[in-house]
C-alpha cells in the first residue's frame, strides 16, 4: 500500500468511526505509531481532520472515490463469493469484458484456465493477473487513471466500439430499490454504458453494501440486464433477475 493509499484508508476509518485513536489505526493498517502520526499531520494540513489534545476530530465527509487498493479490501469475502459464482457462469470459448471494478478484478482469480476464454478489460491489475494465469487477455487502452489503475476516456470508448462479446461483468457504486444502478465517476459510467451496448449478456456484481443507495451518475436499470449476482436476498427490485450466490 502506498503512503497516499494508506492515508486515504486512515481517513476513511476515522470518518466512518471504525478507528478513533492512533493505537486502533496502527492495528487496522499495520503501521507504526510514528507513521500514523505523520499521516494524521498530513491529513490535518489538508483540512480533513483536527488533532486536539490527543483526540482525532473529523472535519470532512467520507471520500466519494476510494482507490482500487482500498476498494479491493472492502467487503472482500462477499465480493470473492460473488466473483467465484460469476466466473462459473462463463461458457467455454466465450469472449468476455471485465470492467475496472474491484469485484470484477477478483473474477480474474476464478476464470477457468483451460476453457478457451478470452477476456477484454480496461483494468491493468486484472490484465496482469490473467496473464499470470495464461488466460488470453486484451487490455483496452486509453488514458490511465493512476489511482484506479485503469484506462478511461475517449480512446477507451472507441476501443470498446470495435469489439462484441458474449458476457459483460461489472459493478458500480449503488443500486436503488427502483433498480437504478448509478456510479460516482462520469468517465466510468460512460465506459460501462459502451460495454453494456457491446455485450450479449450483462451481469451486475452486487454485494450488500450497494443496495438501497443512489449516487451521482445513472448507468442503467436492472431490468435491462441479464442478471444481478448478489450474496443476499433482494426482493425489492422490480423487473430484475436476481442470482443469489449459493451458501458455501
Amino acid at each position: 500500500m502506498t503512503a497516499s493509499d494508506r492515508q486515504e484508508e486512515v481517513l476513511n476509518l476515522i470518518l466512518t468511526q471504525k478507528c478513533t485513536n492512533v493505537k486502533e489505526l496502527c492495528a487496522a493498517v499495520y503501521a507504526s505509531p510514528a507513521t500514523i502520526r505523520r499521516d494524521l499531520r498530513i491529513l490535518e494540513d489538508k483540512g480533513y481532520v483536527r488533532l486536539q489534545y490527543g483526540n482525532i476530530i473529523p472535519l470532512a465527509e467520507v471520500p466519494k472515490q476510494l482507490s482500487l487498493a482500498l476498494r479491493e479490501n472492502q467487503a472482500k469475502e462477499s465480493k470473492r463469493r460473488i466473483a467465484r459464482y460469476a466466473a462459473s457462469l462463463i461458457t467455454p470459448n466465450a469472449n468476455i469484458i471485465l470492467d475496472s471494478s474491484s469485484s470484477a478484478l477478483l473474477m480474474a482469480d476464478y476464470i477457468p484456465v483451460d476453457a478457451g476464454i478470452t477476456v477484454f478489460t480496461n483494468c491493468i491489475k486484472a490484465a496482469i493477473r490473467l496473464c499470470e494465469r495464461n488466460i488470453t487477455v486484451y487490455l483496452i487502452g486509453g488514458k490511465i487513471d493512476n489511482k484506479n489503475f485503469c484506462a478511461d476516456g475517449t480512446w477507451t470508448e472507441e476501443a470498446v466500439r470495435s469489439i462484441n462479446v458474449d458476457f459483460f461483468f461489472f459493478s458500480s457504486k449503488a443500486i436503488d430499490f427502483d433498480g437504478n444502478i448509478s456510479g460516482q465517476s462520469e468517465p466510468g459510467v460512460h465506459i460501462r454504458r459502451r460495454m453494456l451496448a457491446h455485450s450479449a449478456k450483462q451481469y451486475f456484481l452486487c454485494n450488500s453494501e450497494k443496495v438501497g443507495k443512489k449516487t451521482t451518475f445513472l448507468l442503467c436499470n436492472a431490468s435491462q440486464l441479464t442478471g444481478i449476482i448478489t450474496e443476499r436476498e433482494i426482493l425489492e427490485i422490480p423487473g430484475a433477475c436476481i442470482l443469489k450466490v449459493p451458501v458455501e
